[in-house]
């Protein structure tokens, strides 16, 4: 210990930073120890912006579930996140594994620079606080979310540092960094800039942690600092802003409509109801808990998932109160500031909730997790020197050593749960394009131009996406239609007089249908299931069927057969026994087939 104690401070922090990862490179170590991974759907989408990188810079985000007026989709607002992924997934030589590790090296970045910041606040037990608290988050997010390149994952780790940055600003922990507290600003500009980039749904949230930190300049205590502190911080601001602003305001420019207009019209007057009270106050309580979904896990085993999550909201709150009254009283700036800062983004992200509109995914708050992390950090750190007060220091190294002890099982429970439940992202739709590309790599001709052309009912066109990356991997020329641009990007859209082939990927029943038309030609099939899931596959059609017949839902039955928005979107949401129905179906898979007609033809299939 005295030996660790010697060492320079950077390098305990990186070993640190190592040893918080350790959860996350246990299961990137066993994902890239098995088989080999063909991603699919938002995951394919993803590695199709990363591989025409520097050929075709992409200038917005993932494409999401965001539409204009005119019924154009939209994209999250920048390209941060594919920067960030881009470096680890160029010197892995632009693998689907490579990919995996380009994640797992944002988590790295966003754990060491929180770890780095906890330091200045806290010293060595809040950065121990911070990294078991870390550790347990990672965890209760699970395998997927450590390597799935999934834009609502890759701003989680990074909206810590954001709120770290902001306390920074609103209390510097030293006088240097209060005379460049301004850089700081800056830098939460960008970091903060990276998470809305990243998902549309930390606007609000980014926003009202800015104006909380220019409000602390401008209500400096020193009257001479507070005009030139201002003036330096948005001049640093907006220098901050226009870098990582200028890929979204060129692709507004360039081309109409443009992703921040379609934003606007798609945020500016939804065409869906705001989220009901009764359901905003019960998703509240859910994560402002002391055992919310940040502990436990968003499954339904979560005790914040019953009547008890009120007794759990109740609780955090009046240990926050306590906290934060011990921390003023005591003059533990360091940590009232931390605390003031958490719980006045949580009121703000508290209200952000209940103007949701459109169906409610819990991913789409995972911001609240952080909070609710920072803020019951900042209360057991209150509550330790509180109790490290009272204690004789001869218990004290008895206590370290059980703190120890306490991370390292932490650590090694955390590696085993990540490893052991880890699959691959779209487990079923890996194995299916796999087994399509396959095939398909034989039977095509390298020298022609192809357009593949989607036929799904059930999975939103996980496969279509796939098979273009494979495709595309493997040396072919393909692209999708335009309407497909925020996807795939717009270089890789065609119309079928640029074509020399059509490609159809049918998934489910319309296989049959497609294989009785004379223009289609079969190049490739496969079915994922046994007998026996093919069986089940059937029951569970059927089940659906009755179900929406008995839910008064026929509207939704041709949803079954005929392309559309998957029926997990449907708006008023399906009941949960249905829903749960129909993720059994899309997690079983269903067959799917490759058909080839020549361009001009137009299928039987679509009538």
């Amino acid at each position: 210990m005295q030996r660790l104690r010697l060492l320079p401070t950077p390098v305990l922090l990186g070993l640190a930073t190592l040893v918080v990862m350790v959860p996350a490179f246990a299961a990137l170590g066993v994902a890239l120890a098995g088989e080999q991974w063909y991603p699919a759907g938002d995951m394919a989408q993803a590695e199709l912006h990363m591989r025409g990188f520097f050929a075709h810079p992409p200038l917005v985000g993932a494409a999401g579930r965001i539409v204009s007026d005119t019924g154009v989709q939209g994209s999250h607002p920048g390209p941060s996140l594919w920067v960030a992924l881009l470096p680890v997934y160029v010197l892995g030589g632009r693998s689907s594994g490579a990919l995996m590790a380009a994640v797992v090296s944002v988590h790295l970045a966003a754990v060491a620079a929180s770890l780095g910041l906890a330091w200045r606040r806290g010293g060595r037990l809040l950065v121990w606080a911070v990294g078991v608290a870390l550790i347990l988050l990672m965890r209760s997010a699970g395998p997927d979310f450590i390597i799935e390149p999934w834009n609502p994952w890759l701003a989680v780790l990074p909206f810590a540092v954001f709120v770290l940055l902001v306390a920074e600003v609103v209390q510097p922990t030293s006088q240097s960094w209060l005379d460049r507290r301004h850089y700081i600003f800056a830098g939460a500009i960008l970091v903060g800039s990276h998470c809305i980039q990243c998902h549309a749904g930390y606007v609000v949230i980014v926003a009202a942690g800015l104006l909380l930190a220019l409000g602390a300049i401008v209500c400096s205590p020193v009257p001479g600092a507070r005009l030139s502190g201002f003036g330096r911080a948005l001049g640093g601001g907006a220098v901050a802003g226009f870098i990582i602003w200028l890929p979204p305001i060129l692709d507004q420019l360039r081309r109409r409509p443009g992703n921040l207009e379609i934003l606007w019209q798609h945020f500016g007057s939804p065409s869906e109801p705001a989220m009901p009270l009764s359901q905003a106050i019960r998703e509240i309580a859910t994560q402002v808990n002391v055992l919310g979904p940040w502990l436990t896990g968003p499954g339904s085993g979560s005790p914040s998932l019953t009547w008890a999550r009120y007794l759990g909201c109740a609780a955090l709150i009046a240990l926050w109160a306590w906290s934060w009254m011990v921390s003023r009283r005591r003059q533990w700036f360091d940590l009232n500031v931390m605390l003031t800062v958490s719980a006045s983004l949580i009121v703000v992200g508290a209200l952000a909730i209940s103007r949701i509109f459109g169906p409610f995914f819990e991913y789409t708050i995972r911001w609240m997790w952080v909070l609710v992390v920072l803020t019951m950090v900042g209360c057991l750190v209150v509550a330790a020197r509180v109790l490290g007060a009272h204690i004789d220091h001869r218990y004290r190294k008895n206590l370290q050593v059980v703190g120890g002890l306490m991370t390292l099982a932490v650590i090694v429970a955390s590696s085993l749960q990540l490893a052991n439940r880890l699959n691959l992202p779209g487990p079923t739709d890996s194995k299916i394009t796999g087994a399509l590309h396959s095939q398909l790599k034989e039977v095509l001709d390298p020298s022609h131009r192809y357009l593949i052309r989607f036929y799904d009912p059930y999975t939103l066109n996980a496969t279509g996406f796939g098979l273009t990356l494979a495709l595309e991997r493997s040396g072919f020329d393909v692209g999708v239609d335009p309407v497909f641009a925020a996807a795939a990007l717009p270089h890789r859209t065609r119309v079928s007089s640029d074509s020399d082939e059509i490609l159809w990927v049918v998934v489910g029943p319309a296989i049959s249908r497609a294989a009785k038309d004379a223009n289609l030609r079969q190049v490739a099939l496969f079915d994922p299931r046994t007998p026996t899931e093919q069986a089940n596959g059937n029951g569970l059609l059927e089940s659906i069927a009755i179900g929406l017949r008995n839910a008064n839902r026929e509207d939704l039955l041709p949803s079954l057969e005929t392309p559309g928005a998957s029926l997990l979107f449907a708006e008023p949401p399906l009941p949960v026994d249905i829903a749960e129905l129909v993720r059994q179906l899309i997690l079983l898979g269903q067959p799917v087939g490759v058909f080839s007609i020549n361009p001009g033809l137009q299928p039987a299939l679509l009538e």
